[in-house]
């Protein structure tokens, strides 16, 4: 048998408004007749339909998770891990996600979203320097939580520790004889490639050396400068190509292999970020691998605590490993 509002209401002989109040726990009932209803919905598992939870406790039951438009992005392995992570957690809290396509070329959805009470809270899965999201997001009324350190006081994020693995990768390879690295990186707006750019110089500076400047490329991700950079960092001695993800790194290796370049033989090889891109690539990649799954899931329960009153913190996940694989033997 179906249950509804009314027909609890009915069989309990009190209004459907009352019954409403004792299951939202909102309103003025007395303690007797909450006890009453909720021990009959419990004897006949009665759940709430989406539309009657999202009155009764005025929330949509969504969360938005905002993505970049770049149709690019979408095809990386990080972001769909990540949004497996989200959308897995958010199962639990009985929440729905909502993607949202907005970045520094324009943020109409989000705006949209927010200003017709969609959703309840919003991740923002990157972070870029001076960021029409988040700063459209710091004048709303709403809670949200930042994929990357926005190196801003004030913005709550939950971030990997990029700055701290890209450093201790640095200095694996040091230890390993190599000295010598050309470092191919993402475009400068984005956060997470200035945090890697630090990890990279710090590592040779922990290693009494000096990152050679004149070997750092960035904003290669679509460039087309990619086969002369690679051609200039070997002539000029490099012994191993540092990319700051998987992406980069799936290109660099391509080029490689159509200029006759092999890895690791004529030219080492590693990635600041690991995925299925690589783990399965010939030669296998030396990379650094992080758990995406595990922060988009961080930044989920974090959202839902300071829905339930809490207040949001931000926090670095510092677990990461290091595969070591042949592409640096």
């Amino acid at each position: 048998m179906s249950h509804t509002l009314d027909s609890i209401a009915k069989e309990l002989g009190l209004s459907k408004t009352t019954v409403s109040r004792a299951i939202s726990g909102k309103g003025r009932i007395s303690e007797e007749t909450r006890k009453k209803v909720n021990e009959y919905i419990k004897e006949i598992n009665y759940r709430p339909s989406a539309v009657a939870r999202s009155l009764a406790s005025n929330r949509t039951y969504n969360v938005g998770l905002v993505v970049p438009a770049d149709s690019a992005l979408g095809e990386m392995p990080y972001f769909q891990t990540l949004m497996t992570g989200v959308c897995d957690r958010a199962m639990e809290f009985e929440y729905d996600v909502l993607i949202i396509l907005a970045d520094n070329d324009g943020i109409a959805a989000l705006r949209h979203a927010v200003s017709n009470r969609k959703i309840d809270a919003v991740i923002v899965s990157r972070c870029e320097r001076d960021s029409k999201v988040i700063n459209f997001l710091k004048e709303s009324d709403i809670p949200y939580i930042v994929v990357g350190n926005p190196m801003e006081e004030g913005v709550p994020y939950v971030d990997h520790d990029n700055e701290g693995a890209a450093s201790r990768m640095i200095e694996t390879l040091i230890d390993a004889g190599i000295t010598r690295m050309a470092l191919i990186g993402g475009g400068e707006n984005i956060n997470v490639t200035l945090s890697r750019l630090e990890g990279f110089k710090k590592g040779f500076i922990n290693k009494g050396l000096k990152a050679d400047e004149s070997l750092i490329f960035l904003n290669m991700h679509k460039s087309a400068r990619m086969d002369s950079v690679l051609k200039e960092s070997i002539a000029e001695g490099a012994e191993c190509i540092v990319c700051m993800d998987d992406m980069l790194c799936n290109s660099v290796l391509n080029c490689l292999h159509n200029d006759g370049i092999s890895v690791p033989e004529d030219i080492k090889l590693c990635s600041f970020y690991d995925s299925n891109l690589l783990s399965t690539s010939k030669p296998s990649i030396t990379s650094l691998y992080f758990d995406a799954k595990k922060l988009g899931g961080q930044c989920l329960e974090i959202l839902m605590r300071n829905l339930d009153g809490e207040s949001i913190t931000s926090q670095t996940l510092t677990d990461f490993n290091i595969q070591m694989r042949d592409s640096t033997l």
